[in-house]
């Protein structure tokens, strides 16, 4: 027998030990204790993914989910708009998802007795047993496929690559366990999806991706062996870097194969001299609609933990529309560069809604997402922002729905005043610097009358709007009521564009609001779907569906909102509309908002660190410009309009009334209802107003009434049974209909003089007359001083002086109580050549409150109506925008004095020669001549008219060739009234009688232009 050389002997004595060494440490690792070494225990899912990230969050440290896997954002169309990852890129495939190639040159360059074997290879370790007594170190470890899974699921980093043999026994009881609780073909599916494959590729779909640029099912030969080879040494092996390396280590992958059978080495060779193309864009897809995709992001980990959205491997269908995200982010950016520099702003925002479901499809959060000079980062579509006016459809849909107020609903648009502990006085102004009189509501809201919207919001309550406001969606609004206060309505505070855009949308919706959807479907790495867990809900109803379409019909009439801003304006388009603008007062902030029935959008303007733009700068000039291009270039687009699943019949763009709104031939005296006439009344309103006199009872009653007069000026009319009956207008008073009669009786007052507010006996003396008429309640008719604050009086007393709207159709309340708060009054019968009963109020009395209007700092300023004025500060524009009204260079506004009429033929007088009406005139106007006594015209002289809200003006007759003696006032509303013209000498005393020139009061005064000659004496 031949004798086994030593060095031989003690190789194999060397291999023996370690094969004893290792049976006996599996034996008693088994044996020991179960908490004391990591377990593979029971299988902890069925799926494998799932098993494996159980295995990790279970032994290894890190966020969640442990095994991060690559998320997947599409818009709602399946175009790739962005690829999320954090410490890898990762898409889990199964076996027949990844090319055979792989499969083959993987186990045999890692374990090529994988299918036969228990998770271990003696002779691999024997192998690597006497490598490592020759080499005098270890050298190899001679893990298998299974071992390394074990490895990388339940050692930890510090422990993984530890080459000691009692690591490596644990390794080895852990394998033997796998190979127990999965098939082959399951280890070999975990193990390929967790190894690296550098250039942050993890597993073989994102390894293809990364290297070739495809699927790993569609991995060629060549391709495969390639890849196989890189998980040895990632780093070094890399091909974009060192592509030599990886060439040699694919050749050793390739001899392997030959080895163990799977091909011949001349095939071997035909694999290896196949041309290989890497991937020439490796990186990630860019983002598209980044901002979109952030928010996206953080209001899924908000839900599921920070972080977990770019870990989940999630495949997520996202609302957004990259079309029409293109669209708008093209005219926002384009469009803020026109204006900046006019009107000295450095960014945009918009979003848009799809009405009835609330869908985002675009989102632009600034105009560049990569200029850091603005911030471009930030979305300022989540950024909380002043709303100026914006913010009063809120406020005006929460009194409509509440039914305070009708579309016909009247407000004083008179100067008010409120007492702040601890504050200033605070008194709103209206942009334009004027006071309107009785305006409707429909008017106030339309022209966006800031005096109206604070007296409304009195009514309902800032907590009240704050409760409808969230409601509506706006969250943003999440402070107390005593953070607001009365300027809550002006835009006092801040909110997020999305956020009023969803509250918009909400209007839009029928008052029902949605949640905004980011999301139209989402699955996990398995194709699960997860949509029930984004806890989408059904729409609640917040608003009454009347309501919903009052506002709409409100904001969608451009003929209301013209005398502000003007019949041509940006929130005009060819299908109907319904939009409202707003601007912060120091022009900090500009917006304009608006729907139609298939398409909601919100736009804002501004510098992003909230440095105030121009004082030219307005919603209506900024804003609605970009805000009309985009919601006109989705409507005229057929590709555009068919993304929305809007038709191209214009009869099906129109907003319909819902079932419980009717069309009431009802509308105030003189003033603004809508166009075609009469006003649409929810049923509700209307089914109370049967019994309280009818649907504008609680603005307007019809009763018997006796003439009010000061001097020669009619100034009302007041309650008294022997008057004719008449439909009168209500002073300023509580807002909601009527529905009782009440008796007050108020108790002694200080000097035990006991005082009724009313009593149906005393005011009317005919309880039955009142039946007859059917008004159930008169009681807040009345004025009686003593229920009344004085800042109430100085209120109803303000609102006489600005009864001109409608020729003093004013209820003053019973006669007997005018007494009380007008001074002195006589009562007689055919005064002053009437030829009935009158009141006249003794002209040494008392007089009216002082009232003035200030004046605008410029008057060549551009008012913006939507424009909250600080009580403090006039604006001063610097420029003037044509998209809005401007204020004559002539006029200003001022106390108006007592006007003492200098009776005809005067010294140095004028008087009337001639009135006529007609349309020879570049819009509404009245003009003029001064004329001496022989007809020849005269320039210099001054001119003041004073229209039917009191406002007052001064011209002066011209010097031009053209125009010599010429003085004009246009005239900026339809709305029937008086006006009054008087001429005045060089200290503004009047030289002539006042000529009242009527303006639409009938069918001769309703054309446009008035036309008037004075005539010296």
């Amino acid at each position: 027998m031949k004798l086994i050389p030593p060095p031989l002997k003690r190789r194999l004595r060397f291999a023996l030990l370690a094969l004893l060494w290792l049976f006996t440490s599996l034996f008693l690792a088994a044996c020991s204790d179960e908490q004391a070494v990591p377990q593979v225990g029971p299988r902890p899912a069925a799926e494998l993914s799932a098993a494996v990230e159980a295995y990790l969050q279970t032994y290894q440290p890190g966020p969640l989910p442990r095994l991060f896997q690559t998320t997947y954002v599409y818009d709602r169309n399946g175009e790739l708009m962005a690829e999320l990852f954090s410490e890898g890129r990762r898409s889990w495939v199964s076996l027949d998802r990844i090319s055979p190639y792989l499969l083959e040159a993987t186990v045999a360059t890692e374990d090529s007795t994988f299918f036969i074997n228990q998770g271990i290879d003696p002779l691999r370790i024997a192998g690597a047993a006497i490598q490592n007594a020759e080499s005098g170190d270890i050298v190899s470890g001679a893990s298998t496929i299974t071992m390394q899974l074990a490895r990388n699921l339940f050692l930890g980093v510090d422990d993984r690559y530890d080459q000691e043999f009692d690591r490596k026994i644990l390794e080895a009881g852990l394998a033997r366990e796998l190979t127990e609780t999965y098939s082959k073909e399951e280890i070999l599916e975990m193990y390929l999806n967790t190894i690296n494959y550098g250039n942050l590729a993890y597993g073989p779909e994102a390894a293809a991706r990364v290297y070739f640029g495809k699927s790993a099912a569609e991995l060629t030969q060549a391709e495969a062996t390639l890849l196989s080879g890189i998980p040895q040494q990632p780093a070094f092996l890399n091909p974009f870097l060192n592509f030599e390396a990886a060439r040699n280590r694919q050749r050793i992958v390739l001899s392997l194969l030959v080895r163990h059978n799977y091909m011949t080495q001349e095939e071997a060779d035909a694999v290896y001299a196949e041309p290989i193309f890497l991937n020439p864009s490796p990186a990630p897809v860019r983002t598209q609609a980044p901002h979109f995709v952030n928010y996206l992001v953080s209001e899924l980990d908000a839900r599921f933990g920070n972080g977990y959205t770019r870990r989940a491997g999630l495949h997520i269908y996202a609302s957004l529309d990259l079309e029409i995200q293109a669209v708008a982010q093209e005219i926002v950016t384009r469009q803020v560069a026109r204006l900046q520099p006019t009107y000295n702003m450095n960014n945009g925002a918009l979003v848009a809604m799809k009405p009835g479901t609330a869908e985002i499809l675009a989102m632009v959060g600034s105009v560049d997402y990569t200029n850091d000079a603005i911030d471009g980062q930030v979305n300022v579509a989540t950024r909380q922002r002043q709303p100026g006016s914006a913010i009063k459809p809120v406020l005006f849909a929460t009194a409509l729905s509440d039914n305070l107020i009708s579309p016909a609903s009247v407000i004083w648009d008179t100067p008010v005043r409120y007492k702040i502990a601890g504050q200033p006085d605070y008194e709103p102004k209206n942009y334009d610097r004027r006071f309107h009189g009785p305006v409707t509501v429909r008017a106030a809201l339309a022209n966006s009358y800031n005096i109206p919207s604070v007296k409304l919001l009195e009514q309902v309550s800032v907590e009240r709007m704050l409760e409808s406001a969230r409601d509506m969606g706006i969250g943003s609004l999440n402070r107390g009521p005593e953070w607001y206060g009365l300027s809550l309505t002006l835009g006092g505070g801040e909110v997020t564009l999305l956020d009023l855009s969803t509250a918009y949308h909400t209007i839009a919706n029928g008052g029902a609001f949605l949640a905004p959807r980011l999301i139209l479907a989402m699955s996990d790495s398995t194709g699960r779907s997860m949509v029930d867990a984004l806890g989408i809900r059904d729409a609640r109803q917040v608003l009454s569906e009347a309501a919903a379409f009052l506002l709409t019909d409100i904001m969608s009439d451009n003929n209301a909102r013209a005398p502000m801003f003007g019949v041509n304006n940006r929130l005009v388009l060819s299908q109907p509309v319904a939009a409202k603008t707003g601007t912060t007062d120091d022009n900090r902030d500009n917006w304009a908002m608006g729907y139609t029935r298939y398409l909601v959008s919100g736009v804002w303007v501004g510098n992003t660190q909230g440095r105030p733009m121009r004082s030219n700068a307005t919603g209506a000039s900024t804003a609605s410009v970009i805000w009309n291009e985009f919601m006109t270039t989705m409507i005229e687009d057929p590709d555009l309009r068919a993304r929305l699943g809007a038709p191209s019949d214009p009869a099906q763009w129109t907003f319909d009334p819902p079932a419980d709104v009717t069309l009431r031939d009802e509308c105030p005296a003189g003033l603004v209802c809508r166009d075609g006439g009469g006003e649409y009344f929810a049923d509700e309103w209307l089914e109370v107003a049967e019994f309280s006199g009818g649907p504008l009872s609680d603005s307007v009653v019809r009763v018997p009434s006796l003439s009010v007069f000061r001097g020669e000026q009619r100034i009302g009319y007041c309650l008294e049974d022997r008057g004719v009956v008449r439909t009168l207008v209500r002073l300023p008073g509580r807002f909601g209909l009527p529905s009782s009669v009440v008796i007050a009786n108020p108790e002694d007052d200080a000097a035990g003089d006991k005082q009724a507010s009313i009593s149906a006996d005393v005011a009317l003396n005919s309880p039955n007359r009142l039946a007859e008429l059917e008004i159930p309640e008169v009681v807040d008719l009345a004025i009686n001083s003593r229920q009344l604050d004085n800042e109430k009086h100085d209120e109803r007393r303000r609102a006489l002086a600005y009864s001109g709207q409608v020729g003093g159709q004013i209820s003053l309340g019973p006669c007997d109580e005018v007494q009380r708060w007008m001074g002195g009054v006589s009562i007689a019968r055919n005064e002053i050549g009437q030829s009935e009963a009158s009141v006249r109020i003794d002209p040494t009395g008392p007089q009216l409150l002082a009232l003035t209007t200030p004046t605008p700092s410029d008057p060549n300023a551009t008012p913006d109506p939507d424009e909250t004025p600080s009580p403090e500060e006039t604006p001063s524009p610097e420029e003037t925008s044509t998209e809005e009204p401007t204020v004559t260079p002539e006029a200003t506004a001022t106390p108006v004095p007592d006007a003492t009429p200098v009776p005809a033929g005067a010294p140095g007088g004028y008087q009337l020669a001639s009135l006529t009406h007609g349309t020879n005139c570049p819009g509404g106007y009245v003009i003029g001549r001064i004329t001496n006594t022989q007809g020849g015209p005269v320039a210099g002289v001054r001119v003041r008219m004073i229209d039917g809200w009191g406002n007052y003006y001064e011209s002066m007759s011209k010097s031009g060739a053209a125009d010599f003696g010429v003085f004009d006032f246009p005239l900026y509303s339809d709305t029937p009234q008086d006006l009054r013209i008087t001429v005045l000498d060089g200290n503004g005393n009047p030289i002539s009688p006042t000529v009242t020139v009527p303006h639409n009061r009938s069918e001769e005064s309703s054309f446009p232009c008035h036309f008037v000659v004075m005539q010296g004496n």
